[in-house]
């Protein structure tokens, strides 16, 4: 029995240490990853031979999870075989599907204790301090896998800290460590210079306004208290902006948003005359993949014909920039592409798994999950519209270990009263 217990403990350990340097390495994500693993089919292994177990919230919102990743698997495998493409393109819905059978026996058997949760959300938050740090000294080619679904695993991170920060059964100090390494996390996101992560400015302010009731704490009954606590927010911001708007933080994004309007009003005078940008390329393949997919809307054309295609839009346009990309930049219509309905439905799966846990944890008042599912959502939805994040390793081990921290959170109600 010690033995397991010690090994169970070795595990969370590596989890914590891997996953505080998860933003330099790709490789101690994938660790991070594994241990959690490990440590729910440990968990798993020795409780049903010691046939205990302790049922609760946490494992039913588990077990819509890994109904979630198993029906995205399944109907990903009939396309796959159907082409008889590659299963090493299946890495991202196999890593999924594990990590949710992991979390689902740590929650079924209520291995990892809040306590232990909260120390996860302080090596996240030193990652993601991490992940500024590296931003701020080097370009964003220093990431240590491809820059844009490093962004986007790095703003997954920021969403979740910045929701569990109102947990009320912690110290104010670790609220104010996790509200420090999300706003870290939105640095890191904006000095990337990716665009597709930059949703996450707009998610964190609206997370702080209605967590913490800004509008009842501006609204009182005495009408000059209420203007003087406005106008101090409003200097604060004033006076925020002043000290960092000739910062990398607020010039690098400027910056990038402004090459991109300036892309997008070359590509509307055509196409073909911005082929080799990194918006005009996306806009002409958006645009040529959508005769593609209407070819074959219910199966797709697979993965070889998908490439072959762009290689022949990259001839067509005489672009050799289009004729290295491997996928359109677009999470849904490149799997449209491969594998019609049947992979979008599979794509959905996650994001309608979230959005139903999202509903069930608000009607269990569980609210500090809530908020974090629902952020987790909305940065996983919008970054794929500029880049096919399941491409890549490093995006969903991230996702599944943020979804895998947020199902351990307990449930329990944030710090403040609710607003209507």
């Amino acid at each position: 029995m010690n033995i397991k217990i010690n090994f169970l403990k070795l595990l969370f350990w590596i989890f914590v240490l891997f996953v505080s340097i998860s933003s330099l390495n790709s490789k101690a994500a994938g660790m991070a990853w594994l241990a959690l693993l490990l440590c729910g089919l440990g968990a798993m292994f020795g409780k049903r031979l010691s046939h205990t177990g302790s049922k609760g919230t946490n494992e039913t919102l588990a077990k819509i999870w890994l109904i979630a990743t198993v029906l995205a698997f399944l109907l990903k495998i009939v396309p796959t075989i159907y082409w008889n493409d590659s299963w090493g393109e299946r890495h991202a819905e196999i890593r999924l599907l594990l990590g949710a059978l992991g979390t689902y026996a740590l929650c079924r058997w209520d291995v990892i204790r809040e306590e232990k949760v909260y120390l996860m959300a302080w090596a996240v938050s030193f990652s993601c301090g991490l992940a500024m740090l590296l931003m701020l000294v080097s370009v964003r080619e220093a990431a240590p896998t491809n820059p844009i679904p490093w962004a986007a695993a790095i703003a997954l991170c920021s969403a979740w800290l910045v929701s569990i920060g109102f947990s009320h059964q912690v110290s104010s100090t670790s609220r104010w460590v996790w509200g420090i390494g999300s706003l870290m996390g939105l640095i890191a996101v904006l000095i990337s210079e990716n665009r597709g992560a930059y949703g996450l400015a707009l998610l964190l302010p609206v997370v702080w306004m209605r967590r913490l009731s800004f509008f009842r704490w501006i609204r009182l009954r005495d009408g000059r208290s209420a203007y003087l606590r406005l106008s101090v927010v409003v200097l604060v911001i004033l006076i925020g902006g002043a000290l960092f708007s000739q910062t990398a933080i607020v010039q690098r994004p400027l910056q990038r948003i402004q090459v991109a309007i300036d892309e997008v009003k070359l590509s509307h005078e055509s196409l073909e005359a911005n082929v080799n940008g990194s918006i005009g390329a996306r806009l002409f393949l958006w645009a040529h993949s959508a005769s593609f997919i209407e070819q074959s809307p219910w199966i797709g054309h697979g993965q070889v014909a998908r490439k072959n295609a762009i290689v022949e839009w990259g001839k067509e346009a005489n672009s050799d920039h289009i004729q290295s990309l491997g996928h359109v930049h677009n999470e849904y219509l490149h799997t449209l592409m491969d594998y019609g309905v049947w992979g979008l439905a599979s794509l959905m799966c996650y994001a309608m798994g979230m959005f139903i846990l999202v509903l069930r944890m608000r009607s269990i008042e569980s609210v500090t999950q809530a908020w974090a599912m629902g952020g987790v959502l909305f940065i996983h939805m919008t970054t794929g519209l500029t880049n096919v994040n399941f491409a890549h390793n490093y995006y969903p081990t991230m996702l599944s270990i943020m979804i895998s921290l947020i199902l351990l959170t307990p449930s329990i109600k944030c710090n403040v009263p609710r607003t209507g």
